[in-house]
């Protein structure tokens, strides 16, 4: 994971960082403004030679307008060219840091965004401002250059008509501001609109199987309805706001050029006005209805872009990435390291899941971890492998705090299989090896460390079932499986790492307490190359279950309740504290087990 220097500020400060390709396509426009304000001045004089009856200047002049015209169509190609690949650069550029900064983010930003709005924004939203670097520069460059060179030409044949014919302009103006503001308001409403329309189709299809379980389909499509109305509903009025700009814009347009052919004709009867003259400057009005026109889609693309970008920086700075320091130094050898917690605590939307851990775990030694429901085990989990932001001067691995250190150099120390497994879509080897270290090249130790932790998972039988064994394909999300098959799949691939921290959060809960058990004994007595003693001097392993009759062989018990420590020691000594909330769990998880057996109580 690559530092990130998440975007900021305005958009177009980011778009300067491709300034020489925006700068080329700028430099063009220069020189497609010249050729095309160039033309209304060669009709005016050749309209002088045709009434001076000069058939040589004629003739030379209309060569001189084709040759503008083939130039100024030949120059607007790499402008366009430029200009619209610079855009797609920054947009590539600022898709893949707004990625960087999602696989950053620690759990808690997850909470408060949606998948299914962060989708919205790294596709709609960027699509919006990449019209705004793209078109959205080229039509104001272009517009401002049409301006300054017709201008100077258009007050050089007659000031007073010139000004008139800029009066609806200025008006234009005014109104475009009114216009400007409702598009900018529905544009955000409109993407905040698809952004909840998103996360419902991919809240729905991910949870497929839980809607048909429960008959739910009519009832999520009604809610998908809902959904998308309210998103044609700003969108329709997002249309109805750009489909009044640009007829009002056409208006002011065609109110200077009637203004244009009234006085101009009128000084064209008076002799104060050649013919040429008020060709030309009709010509010049005609050449500057585009560019006004398109002030009300500039506008259109600026408001949007602008919503746009403030979605995305609301993801490059949302509280909760992870602090980095890549000037630290690793800390050794990948050897088993000692974990020490001080007085951690962490909270989660304002409120305190862990409050002032003490535990020290040394190298090598089975820690386990229980507590009832909501008790903080995962939260302290997801804290030791840097899943969370922790507090300084709180955890520590072999004495160094995991603050100074790199959350890289942190979590090649760790490997985890979580409660809820996640499986790709592919096969079951490709979802084991997605943790084999990289270093590893060698197809047959790959082959061999696959098979191993496998087989230490608990999925020997499953694969002989399986119609291809290693090679089965899965399903999206391992939805062929069972919650077990997926939790050992999750398991085989936590192992394959062999890293010197194993975490395991209550990562075989759905698997029976035998199996549980053999897989705890296998993983006790195994390395990955096949030694059968030694192995838990190879890792220090923290372990959540919440079955407590497998935590025979832990070398400490950490017993949490309401985020704080209750209790901690050995199995024996927490079960002869009669009066502790270890010993009641294990009463009850015995009494439910006599019961569920049919043995007497």
């Amino acid at each position: 994971m690559n530092s990130v220097v998440p975007p900021s500020g305005h958009p177009l400060r980011y778009l300067a960082r491709h300034g020489w390709w925006v700068g080329g396509g700028v430099l063009c426009l220069v020189g497609t403004n010249l050729m095309a304000q160039a033309i209304p001045w060669a009709v005016k004089q050749t309209i002088e030679g045709i009434e001076h009856g000069d058939g040589s200047h004629i003739r030379m002049l209309t060569l001189v307008i084709l040759g503008l015209a083939l130039g100024q169509a030949l120059i607007r190609i790499p402008s366009r060219i430029l200009i619209f690949n610079a855009a797609r650069q920054a947009e590539y550029r600022l898709r893949a840091m707004l990625f960087a900064c999602l696989c950053q983010a620690d759990r808690g930003f997850y909470r408060r965004f949606r998948v299914g709005d962060l989708m919205s924004r790294l596709t709609s939203d960027l699509t919006s401002v990449r019209a705004l670097y793209g078109p959205g520069v080229l039509h104001v460059a272009n517009t401002l250059f049409a301006y300054a060179v017709a201008l100077p030409l258009m007050t050089r044949i007659d000031p007073g008509l010139t000004l008139w014919a800029l009066l609806p302009y200025s008006l234009l103006l005014l109104g475009a501001r009114s216009f400007a503001r409702g598009i900018h308001n529905r544009s955000q409403q409109m993407q905040v609109c698809l952004a909840d329309m998103t996360s419902n189709v991919q809240e729905d299809l991910a949870g497929i199987r839980e809607v048909k379980l429960h008959n739910a389909e009519s009832l999520r499509a009604e809610h998908f309805a809902r959904a998308s109305g309210d998103y044609l509903h700003q969108a329709m009025r997002l249309a109805n706001w750009r489909a009044g700009l640009i007829p009002f814009v056409g208006l002011g347009s065609g109110a200077s050029l009637v203004i244009v052919l009234w006085i101009g004709g009128s000084k064209v009867i008076a002799g104060t006005l050649s013919l040429g003259d008020l060709v030309a400057i009709n010509l010049y009005v005609g050449m500057l209805a585009w560019p006004t026109m398109s002030i009300g889609w500039i506008l259109s693309l600026w408001q949007r872009g602008i919503a746009s970008w403030h979605r995305l920086l609301e993801i490059a700075a949302a509280d909760g990435p992870l602090r980095v320091d890549h000037q630290a130094q690793p800390t050794g050898a990948a050897a088993p390291p000692t974990i020490e917690l001080r007085d951690l605590s962490v909270s989660i939307d304002q409120r305190r899941v862990l409050d002032r851990i003490q535990l020290t775990i040394p190298a090598g030694t089975l820690c386990a971890v229980v507590g009832r429901v909501g008790s903080g085990k995962t939260t302290l989990v997801e804290a030791i492998a840097r899943l969370l932001e922790v507090p300084a001067a709180t955890l520590f691995i072999d004495g160094a705090d995991v603050t100074t250190m790199s959350v890289e150099r942190v979590r090649s120390l760790m490997a985890y299989a979580p409660q809820t497994a996640f499986l790709f879509s592919a096969t079951v080897r490709d979802n084991v090896a997605y943790g084999l270290p990289a270093s590893i090249t060698d197809e047959n130790q790959r082959e061999e460390r696959i098979r191993w932790a496998v087989q230490i998972a608990g999925l020997g039988p499953d694969l002989d079932r399986f119609p291809g064994g290693l090679d089965t394909l899965v399903g999206e999300r391992g939805i062929s499986l069972s919650g077990g098959q997926r939790q050992r799949i999750a398991l085989a691939r936590a192992l394959v790492a062999d890293r010197p921290v194993l975490l395991l959060d209550d990562s075989l809960s759905s698997v029976d307490a035998d199996t549980e058990r053999q897989i705890l004994e296998r993983l006790m007595s195994s390395t990955p190359g096949g030694s059968s003693s030694g192995a838990l001097e190879d890792r220090t392993v923290i372990l959540v279950s919440h079955r407590l009759s497998a935590l025979q062989h832990a070398h400490q018990v950490l017993v949490l309740d309401r985020g704080a420590v209750a209790q901690i020691g050995s199995h024996a000594e927490l079960l002869a504290r009669s009066d502790g909330i270890y010993a009641s769990l294990y009463r009850q998880q015995l009494l439910l087990h006599q019961l569920d057996s049919g043995d007497p109580v």
